[in-house]
């Protein structure tokens, strides 16, 4: 739980693109409706461009930004909407240790600090008492993160799904007869393919959350450069032709067993859950020794991004945003 503060729950948002500006969107159009959200008060956006102070929806930059903001304005939450660096996680790295130190808890839709240090940063949170939510960094407001939140008591032995929209619109497309270059300019031209789309065709982006998801549900002790990849670059026309000869699909398929986990290109038959998982869609199944319970829907996009930090916020607010 945030500190108490007479002025109501104080936030900061790192990164004000759209994500971060439909967080701020969402905040207010829900504040009347949603008692936890009653008392959020935004005190600064952050951009590379410096800071912004107070609740504005046009951001302008103040002055430039440092960790030393933190203590001055001692937010109850930080929330990273920011760009990944797969690199080293900075500077989000640096921005959720400060914050821990200076009491306040962090919600994050930044994958790569947790796939390049997820133990460092729980374990950093839960030495000063605070907590770490990280729904948006696995299919957006898609339950995933938050799925596993609800299944106490259960031992979970395998997760595996659809967990990157563009190799799946591009695998869609295929299987109905488009070329891999066509379909990917198709995917770019939607907007569902980035200028350089690499980590999402080889796998990169999936493992990230991969990790995520294995580490929480399993305890592993994974970073995304412990998964297998191999991508979707290498499939050949002839082979999606011959798996759709045998009713099958190929789908980019991403799976922990919490020894191995792997992102691969498997061929799925119309008994498996994620056959019909078609677009830009993602879907997550996970087997537990009680049940397998899937899951699908957007696994993309700012609002639904924003949604996976709106929500961890309001668990927060109730207590329910445990640590692993």
């Amino acid at each position: 739980m945030p500190r108490p503060s007479l002025t109501g729950v104080r936030i900061l948002i790192f990164g004000y693109g759209k994500v971060g500006k439909e967080l701020r969107a969402l905040i207010h159009e829900r504040r009347g409706e949603v008692p936890e959200l009653s008392d959020v008060q935004i005190v600064a956006t952050v951009t590379r461009r410096g800071i912004s102070f107070g609740d504005r929806d046009a951001f302008v930059a103040d002055e430039p930004f440092s960790l030393d903001h933190l203590e001055k304005l001692k937010p109850d939450v930080v929330i990273d909407t920011a760009s990944a660096n797969y690199e080293t996680g900075e500077p989000s790295l640096s921005l959720y240790f400060r914050a821990f130190e200076l009491g306040a808890s962090v919600i994050t839709t930044n994958k790569a600090p947790l796939a390049l240090r997820f133990w460092d940063i729980v374990e950093r949170a839960r030495k000063y008492g605070l907590t770490l939510g990280f729904q948006g960094t696995v299919m957006s407001g898609t339950p995933s993160v938050n799925l596993l939140r609800v299944l106490p008591g259960s031992w979970v032995r395998k997760i595996r799904g659809i967990l990157n929209g563009t190799t799946n619109y591009i695998l869609s497309r295929m299987a109905e007869g488009i070329p891999f270059a066509s379909a990917l300019a198709e995917a770019k031209q939607k907007g569902y393919a980035e200028e350089d789309p690499t980590l999402d065709l080889n796998g990169f982006d999936a493992g990230a959350k991969l990790v995520i998801l294995s580490n929480f549900a399993m305890k592993t002790k994974l970073t995304v450069r412990d998964v297998k990849l191999e991508g979707i670059a290498n499939l050949k026309e002839e082979e999606v032709a011959n798996a759709l000869g045998e009713g099958k699909k190929p789908k980019l398929v991403a799976q922990s067993d919490g020894k191995e986990a792997t992102v691969r290109v498997q061929l799925v038959s119309q008994s498996d859950p994620l056959y019909s998982v078609d677009g830009v869609e993602n879907a997550l199944s996970v087997e537990t020794d009680v049940q397998t319970i899937t899951i699908r829907g957007p696994g993309a996009g700012p609002r639904q991004a924003a949604y996976g930090a709106l929500s961890d916020l309001i668990l927060l607010k109730r207590g329910a945003l445990l640590l692993p």
